[in-house]
């Protein structure tokens, strides 16, 4: 149950995401055809480089603070115990974290590398420091609020903690004495919910959100990033083409602990109402259907179910509580809740008749993987294939012996994010990249793995051995991939509920690279992110780049979880970063200066709250600030 296990933490406060836009339109990695204009604001009609241009990748907790304890016992403990008071906060003395798409054609997962943990008493003491395990966010959907596009949207992170380091010297907790006992593995789970994203350019909130957290006990055998338990399943869409029930409640999960209680996360799930509060629907109850084939929307008797406890509906439970209720199970319930669906209810009416505002999916089935989110790379074998484990489930207990099948989707074009642009002649004149193709270029071992008594099965995704450039100016391919049982009896899904694989094009080796060799790749990124190529200096331009070897030599050869590395996207393959690793290291032995010295930053970066060198100047100005951001040392 993770997170939802006992006992818990619960934290909110506000994120920021300074994400970079221009990488969102694909044709934008076109440097043939790329504009100056590209990197600039969006205006009226035309696109340009939409509503972030100079965006930084940045994400960071702001103002979040923990707000409830629940012990062992799922009791809230008195004010007394000093968890109570703890913020929550970022690493210190690095950069911030940094979020990422794993390419501009799957926006749908974005993921955080670099993301540290502190909880912070008032004293200034840090009680905890961790590593967020990189996860990206599931759920995704844009229809919870009336705002439109990313405003709208709500989505979650779940992941485990690692790397504790705890400091409870002085600092006398129960909580986390309860904490520290239940979890396994020297991890703690945590959860985030985002939403309320403030996407208008020169307004205070631009670019934060709300943020509802969660942390709880890790349990060995459990998966770390999401919740393998009782899932709720509208059959529904709404307005924006989400899966959303008639009410526009959005999928959610569930788990019943070994207490008997049923903790339900709808932290991601209730529609919001004005400024983002969670929207009042009227009576609504949670229960246990007595037939497992009653529908959504279904009308019922007080006859057709157990009813459980009133649904909470508040801004209170969801700032608070962290969106979570839970409810005592009778044993009645208890007895027979592993072949029936709980569901909310709307109602009763005054005829005592309710209707299922949503339940859960159809037969109790459930099937994710572990990992979905893959960059395969022909040109190393060893980062050629990856593992996941995929999960399966009726009503929360494990499912065995089920065949599970793989299908890779039809060659599309991205049209959500190729808009056209007012006036004529605005619009990019790169051709649209089309997905998915070659097919069959990801294969699965085994083709159709059957799960075992644990309700596992183990798989293996593999790349081919070369792999041409089919979108001509982005590097590699995207896959979707999608997953099932096999048979007749589908799990249904969430919209993104699918493997999104990039398999980066094939480069022929090149041992002494020249300018000419790596120009192009320095350039797309040049064009691609402002900050970088306006904020500190034009690596595209060689005598910039030259003069900077040093860092960029340093920011290269970065590991994909540290959050200096370059680039932000994480979408280079590993011969290209060869490629220009092998440049710098030429130039700095041109210059006299061994790449060996590099270890005299540390872990830091060396340009970390200052710009970097130019070629007419050894001194290392001030970073410029740019329109409506800053630019100083990341805290």
């Amino acid at each position: 149950m993770s997170y939802l296990q006992l006992p818990r933490m619960t934290f909110s406060g506000y994120f920021q995401a300074d994400v970079s836009t221009v990488n969102n339109d694909p044709r934008h990695f076109d440097n043939v055809t790329f504009e100056p204009y590209f990197q600039d604001l969006q205006e009226s009609q035309q696109a340009n480089g939409w509503w972030n241009p100079v965006g930084t990748g940045i994400f960071r907790f702001r103002e979040t603070a923990v707000r409830t304890l629940f012990d062992k016992d799922g009791m809230i403990p008195s004010n007394q115990d000093p968890a109570m008071k703890l913020l929550v906060g970022n690493a210190t003395e690095r950069a911030s974290a940094k979020i990422v798409d794993v390419d501009p054609d799957w926006q749908l997962a974005s993921n955080l590398y670099g993301l540290g943990v502190t909880l912070v008493a008032p004293t200034g003491q840090v009680v905890l420091r961790a590593e967020y395990e990189a996860n990206p966010f599931r759920d995704l959907w844009f229809g919870r609020s009336s705002a439109s596009g990313d405003s709208g949207a709500s989505a979650m992170f779940q992941s485990v903690l690692t790397h504790l380091e705890w400091n409870l010297e002085g600092f006398d907790s129960p909580f986390f004495e309860q904490l520290r006992a239940a979890s396994e593995d020297g991890l703690l789970s945590i959860r985030l919910t985002t939403y309320g994203f403030n996407t208008s350019y020169g307004e205070n909130e631009f670019c934060y959100g709300k943020l509802i957290g969660a942390i709880g006990p890790v349990l060995a055998d459990e998966p770390r990033s999401f919740i393998l338990g009782r899932r709720f399943m509208p059959t529904t869409r709404n307005g924006a083409g989400d899966l959303a029930s008639t009410q526009n409640i959005a999928c959610f999960s569930a788990a019943v602990d070994q207490k008997g209680l049923l903790n339900l996360d709808l932290s991601n799930a209730l529609p919001l109402a004005d400024h983002y509060l969670i929207k009042h629907l009227g009576p609504m109850q949670i229960a246990l259907l007595k037939d497992p084939l009653t529908a959504q929307d279904a009308l019922i008797g007080a006859d057709a179910y157990y009813p459980l406890a009133e649904l909470a509906q508040s801004d209170h439970v969801q700032w608070n509580w962290g969106g979570i209720q839970q409810v005592p199970l009778p044993e009645n319930v208890r007895a027979v809740m592993d072949e029936l669906p709980f569901a909310l209810l709307s109602g009763p009416n005054q005829d005592g008749q309710s209707v299922v505002a949503i339940r859960e999916s159809l037969l109790g089935l459930e099937i994710r993987p572990e990992h979905f989110v893959f960059r395969l790379d022909p040109n190393d074998s060893s980062t050629n294939h990856a593992g996941t484990t995929l999960y399966a489930a009726r009503y929360g207990q494990p499912l065995a012996n089920q065949q599970i099948n793989f299908w890779t989707a039809a060659p599309v074009t991205d049209m959500d994010n190729t808009p056209v642009s007012q006036p004529p002649g605005t619009t990019p004149r790169a051709l649209l990249p089309v997905n998915n193709v070659p097919s069959f270029a990801v294969q699965f071992h085994p083709p159709l793995p059957v799960t075992d008594s644990k309700g596992r099965a183990d798989v293996c995704l593999q790349g081919p051995e070369v792999m041409d450039h089919p979108r001509e100016y982005i590097d590699g391919q995207l896959y979707t991939i999608s997953y099932n049982f096999s048979g007749s009896d589908p799990a249904l899904q969430q919209n993104f509920d699918k493997f999104a694989v990039l398999v980066f094009s094939s480069v022929p080796p090149c041992p002494n690279p020249a300018w000419n060799d790596v120009q192009p790749i320095l350039q797309q990124y040049a064009n691609l992110y402002p900050v970088m190529s306006q904020g500190l200096f034009d690596f595209s331009q060689q005598a910039q780049a030259d003069a900077n070897a040093f860092i960029m030599r340093f920011v290269l050869d970065k590991d994909i979880n540290d959050p200096d590395q370059m680039p932000v996207t994480r979408d280079l393959s590993s011969a290209k970063r060869a490629m220009l690793i092998r440049y710098f290291d030429q130039v700095l032995e041109s210059q006299g200066r061994p790449p060996s010295l590099l270890h005299m930053f540390g872990k830091r970066c060396p340009t970390r709250g200052g710009a970097a060198l130019r070629p007419q100047d050894s001194r290392a100005a001030p970073v410029s600030d740019l329109p409506g951001k800053s630019r100083g040392p990341n805290p």
